[in-house]
């Protein structure tokens, strides 16, 4: 299997605007958040369309979750799969793009 065949999966996870959305948030805060919060930023997408989204990115390694008390807390666990995020923006803001 090719490098480019091998990077197929992770540029598909960064495919899905929703995804992005939740990528940047997490990075931006930089503190783990609840499901409710990560709702807050997602712009009317309904609970269980943004906890699709959340087990998508955790299993594909890049967000953790960790359990305290009743609440699921998400935070990015992969920092290297940033740099893919990164290239996103920097993408968006020549192309006069808002992320």
């Amino acid at each position: 299997m090719s490098k480019l065949e091998q990077l197929a999966p992770l540029i598909r996870i960064y495919s899905h605007p929703l995804r992005l959305r939740i990528i940047d948030f997490l990075e931006t805060v930089q503190t783990p958040q609840r499901v409710t919060e990560i709702v807050g930023i997602s712009e009317g997408a309904q609970q269980a369309i943004v906890s699709q989204q959340l087990k998508i990115l955790r299993d594909a390694g890049i967000l953790e979750a960790e359990r305290k008390g009743n609440c699921v807390y998400y935070f990015i666990s992969n920092k290297s799969d940033l740099s893919v995020m990164h290239c996103i923006r920097k993408y968006a803001d020549i192309s006069g793009l808002s992320v």
